[in-house]
């Protein structure tokens, strides 16, 4: 029963729903993410993990799980990076109420059916009753697109972008545009190199070389920022300084979003870093120079939110990595009942590890 007056028992018990659904949420996200991370999964494992990921960036729109799986992205594992950029794909394209995606599945039959003014009515809707869903705008800019309607197109492009900063998809698109329709070739360039970044197996090279070919200076800029945000255990990438960030129109305007598109850089450098088995001295250098560079005092009062945003992620994170990469890091990918077993044998006798024993196999019934 609700202690505060006026507060109905319906509220209460949906209040202790949401806080178990996030509960849950958070658990199943780190049991992935640890799944993910470890060298002893197989790729069946890793794949399984990733469809988990889906289902609850899909489910709750967790921005936690959307991380990790952009993070897959950059795998050595072809395989995995494909299964990684698939699921990124069905989160963006779905929304987690299942009448919203019968109306934009009713939306893509008309659109086929070339029937484009009923369509566009639909899309419409979802975007105006939607209008946090980055997905309903980017449906309406199709509909524009085939209507001949570019400066609407590249209005609804740009308004997904904004509400999903990390849709490299939305951005390729938004890069074509600009390119052929407008020719704003430096902004087009940008696009395709975020793109590119957060996705390599994105299929954007005959763009870039049109592009190329039609401003080649920009080509000189590409290999530039390419070399610059070469991966190396020296120093942090171009890409994830502050210098990168904070002459944006979103790091004023919109700091939630360009704090969801550093999120998405930071996870991809942190699976480098794992795979480069990097020492722990080499980390804490690393991980030293990113907190210090984003230290939110350096930057103008119009940046405090942005900047302290990725300057707390980043000291929560660098405090868990470093964690890991000491030699009792292992403790962390130990079962619980292993761990439970070690303890028994540390402070009891054989009869209570035998009891503990029993218990973990009648759990695994």
């Amino acid at each position: 029963m609700p202690n505060e007056p006026g507060k109905s028992s319906d509220q209460v018990a949906y209040e202790q729903l949401c806080t178990r659904w996030n509960r849950e949420e958070a658990e199943a996200v780190q049991r992935c993410k640890r799944t993910l991370q470890s060298d002893k999964t197989s790729r069946d494992d890793k794949i399984l993990a990733l469809n988990e990921l889906e289902y609850w960036a899909m489910r709750r729109g967790g921005y936690d799980a959307e991380v990790i799986l952009i993070g897959m992205l950059k795998e050595s594992d072809k395989d995995v990076a494909g299964q990684a950029h698939i699921s990124l794909k069905k989160t963006w394209a779905a929304h987690f109420n299942m009448w919203v995606n019968n109306d934009v599945d009713h939306g893509r039959v008309l659109m086929k059916q070339k029937k484009l003014d009923e369509a566009f009515k639909i899309f419409d809707k979802v975007a105006y009753k939607n209008p946090l869903w980055g997905e309903g705008y980017h449906l309406r800019a199709k509909c524009y697109n085939a209507m001949k309607d570019v400066p609407n197109t590249i209005a609804d492009l740009r308004r997904a972008l904004e509400f999903c900063p990390n849709n490299y998809l939305v951005m390729v698109e938004l890069g074509i545009t600009l390119m052929d329709k407008t020719h704003e070739y430096e902004e087009a360039a940008d696009l395709f190199k975020r793109a590119v970044d957060l996705c390599p197996i994105l299929p954007v090279d005959i763009f870039l070389r049109q592009l190329f070919e039609k401003v080649p200076h920009l080509k000189e800029q590409w290999e530039a920022e390419k070399k610059a945000n070469q991966f190396s255990l020296n120093e942090p990438p171009a890409r994830l300084l502050p210098a990168a960030w904070v002459d944006r129109f979103e790091a004023t305007e919109r700091p939630n979003q360009a704090f969801l598109r550093v999120g998405a850089e930071l996870e991809q450098w942190f699976a480098e870093v794992r795979r480069h088995k990097a020492e722990p001295s080499i980390q804490r250098k690393l991980w030293s120079v990113l907190v210090i560079k984003w230290d939110p005092d350096k930057w103008p009062k119009e940046l405090r939110s942005f900047t302290t945003q990725v300057h707390e992620a980043l000291k929560a994170r660098r405090e868990r990595e470093l964690a890991k990469a000491t030699p009792d890091a292992a403790e962390d990918w130990k079962d619980q009942d292993q761990v439970e077993f070690e303890e028994a044998e540390e402070e009891y006798d054989e009869e209570a590890v035998a009891f503990l024993r029993r218990l973990r196999s009648q759990r695994t019934r």
